[in-house]
């Protein structure tokens, strides 16, 4: 299993999101409620130990199109989504709830790196995206 596989299958765990929600990978439909994981460009390798394991992140983005109106209580909505996301990955991580990764890896923490954020609004502004950067942080050990 991928990495990015594994964060995908994470995030369905999620409390927070509808029981048929999808989550895409590396793609995000134009219909509101739809979501996906994408991977960021970034230093894979955070340090080295003297027997050659590794600390490493996965650094991605967890987005959504969502309803999109100039009605204050849906964009609070909105943004309430993403703080109760972080404050899901926050408190998974102090429990020791992380993905499931492959022989050899081990989680050792998953945060948000950014708060939630609008990103674009759809050119009919009926939906909007929003996104919120977060990274896993995990052990390789030497092959």
């Amino acid at each position: 299993m991928t990495i990015i596989e594994a964060v995908r299958d994470y995030i369905l765990t999620c409390p927070l999101l509808e029981d048929l929600a999808r989550i895409n990978v590396d793609f995000l439909p134009e219909d509101a409620t739809t979501y996906s994981v994408e991977s960021v460009p970034t230093t894979t390798i955070i340090s080295t130990d003297i027997d050659g394991s590794t600390t490493r992140q996965f650094v991605f983005v967890f987005a959504s199109r969502l309803d999109y109106t100039d009605e204050l209580r849906n964009n609070i909505d909105n943004s309430g989504f993403y703080e109760a996301f972080e404050n899901w990955l926050e408190a998974n991580s102090e429990n020791g709830v992380f993905p499931t990764l492959a022989e050899g890896l081990t989680p050792t923490k998953i945060e948000a790196m950014s708060s939630g954020y609008l990103f674009d609004i759809a050119g009919d502004f009926s939906n909007a995206r929003y996104q919120i950067q977060c990274r896993l942080i995990y052990d390789k050990e030497k092959l």
